[in-house]
């Protein structure tokens, strides 16, 4: 009898365990689901990316990006009716052309030039101009985009942005639009405003050196010699300090423009502060000043901030930093795509300009960019597609009498049509009209309007027509409609 109920005891703790392991496994398939992206991201035709084997991939077709349960993100494609997909992997990071932005996937994390780290999540959109973004998206694999991104050798050269993969010793693999190359041994990447110390880790802002290792870990074996390791320990004292003392609370900066004219006013001040410094540096080396394993960057930068547009105009903001004054002129070059190509000079010194008197639901080609006082020769920086806004229009039935209709009129207040007529149908027959007065229209309160008929109608309707801008018709769908009793 003894021996019976140990058994049963033992396969009841067996059970028992079971359960436990059942719903542990449980929690934890539930916790992936949750975590998973489940939002679908369209890719612009002509888009490209490297998957997380450093493979080249073009978008020929329309695609869009989506997160499976395993945490990678995979392309969706039709062939032939039939929906495909191609593993990308955690971290794609999609690059565009015709597009100012970057767009990163999956989690990743942002170095501030403070040393603060934000988590990201989803998508990341990040202006590809000045001054340097950086990102950790895994063990070893970084991201830093700039418009002007070399190595300190200058044996590496490019712009827009750069994904660094480093191998167990340290060697990083560069890749981006333009390049995709391997280099040996100790390599220091440099960005208008940071550089990196990619065999250490080290990324180097100022007087800070920031221990990207202490982000997630770090699997990279290169051996350093122990005053490297002893200054940048130190450093690291230094960086988390003054991070005590100087929280930034901005998760996403790569989509909130304030961030930028923080992030200037920062490098500004650290211009003044080392102004002594600069002022012994050669003209043809003045915009680097090497002390110690500290750089300080002291490069100019044009770059774009945003990009809106209205129904005839498009705002640019934008910002030059040229504190030796290298920047011969700085230009706007606004292409229709219809073959009418105009060109524009901003002043440095502001931070906006307007374009006027465009077409209304227009697609434009935008062009920012400079040339220097030592080469004459154009450099584009950046490069946007952007399209104008359709004006809007808005008509209401307010009031049905027994023999007249009242209506109530909005137009857009910027694109304000010379002339117009509201227009009275029943079932499909003109019954009457009366003009509109469109400065009223476009009024914050609209116009009123009256119709006078003798019989009402099925299915009535008043519709806008007769418009003229600027001397030329044009049709819009802009009406409202009630059934007749």
């Amino acid at each position: 009898m003894k021996k019976v109920k140990v058994n049963n005891v033992g396969i009841f703790s067996l059970f028992i365990f079971i359960i436990i392991g059942i719903i542990i496994l449980f929690v934890y398939f539930i916790f992936k689901f949750i975590n998973v992206d489940n939002n679908k991201y369209d890719v612009a035709i002509g888009s490209i990316y490297y998957d997380d084997e450093l493979n080249y991939v073009k978008t020929d077709i329309k695609s869009y990006l989506s997160q499976k349960f395993d945490g990678n993100y995979y392309l969706y494609q039709k062939e032939k009716n039939k929906t495909v997909s191609s593993k990308v992997g955690k971290n794609p990071v999609v690059y565009n052309q015709s597009d100012y932005k970057l767009y990163l996937y999956g989690n990743a994390y942002q170095i501030m030039n403070t040393g603060d780290v934000n988590a990201l999540t989803g998508v990341t959109e990040i202006p590809k101009a000045s001054p340097t973004k950086f990102f950790k998206l895994k063990d070893r694999k970084y991201l830093m985009v700039d418009s002007d991104i070399k190595t300190e050798d200058k044996s590496i050269k490019t712009s827009g942005y750069l994904i660094i993969e480093l191998d167990k010793q340290g060697n990083p693999t560069f890749a981006n639009n333009e390049v995709n190359v391997k280099s040996i041994g100790q390599v220091i990447l440099k960005g208008t405003t940071m550089s990196f110390d990619i065999a250490n880790e080290i990324l180097i802002y100022n007087d800070k050196k920031i221990n990207l290792k202490k982000i997630i870990g770090s699997t990279n074996n290169y051996k350093k010699d122990d005053t490297s390791k002893e200054n940048t320990d130190s450093s690291d004292k230094d960086s988390n300090k003054n991070n005590k003392n100087n929280k930034v609370e901005t998760n996403n900066f790569a989509t909130e423009i304030p961030y930028y004219d923080n992030y200037l006013k920062n490098v500004i001040n650290s211009v003044n502060n080392l102004s002594s410094s600069a002022n012994k540096i050669n003209d043809k080396t003045h915009d680097t000043v090497k002390k110690g394993e500290i750089y300080y960057d002291f490069s100019k930068w044009a770059a774009l901030k945003s990009v809106t547009s209205s129904v005839t105009s498009i705002t640019i903001n934008y910002s030059v930093y040229d504190p030796n004054n290298e920047y011969q002129s700085v230009f706007l070059q606004v292409d229709d795509n219809n073959g009418n190509i105009n060109k524009m000079f901003v002043n440095k010194n502001e931070t906006k300009y307007v374009i006027r008197e465009l077409s209304k639901d227009s697609s434009y080609t935008i062009s920012f960019g400079y040339t220097e006082v030592s080469n004459k020769e154009e450099v584009v920086e950046d490069v946007v597609t952007v399209k104008t806004k359709s004006p809007s229009c808005n008509l209401k039935i307010k009031k049905i009498g027994s023999n007249y209709i009242t209506y109530n009129l909005k137009i857009d207040n910027e694109y304000v049509y010379e002339k117009g007529n509201a227009v009275l149908y029943m079932d499909g027959v003109r019954i009457d009209g009366s003009e509109v007065n469109m400065k009223k229209a476009s009024s914050a309160n609209g116009f009123n309007g009256t119709i006078n008929y003798s019989r009402l109608g099925y299915m009535n309707e008043i519709s806008l027509e007769g418009l003229s801008y600027n001397g030329t018709s044009e049709v819009i769908r802009c009406k409202d409609s009630f059934i007749g009793g």
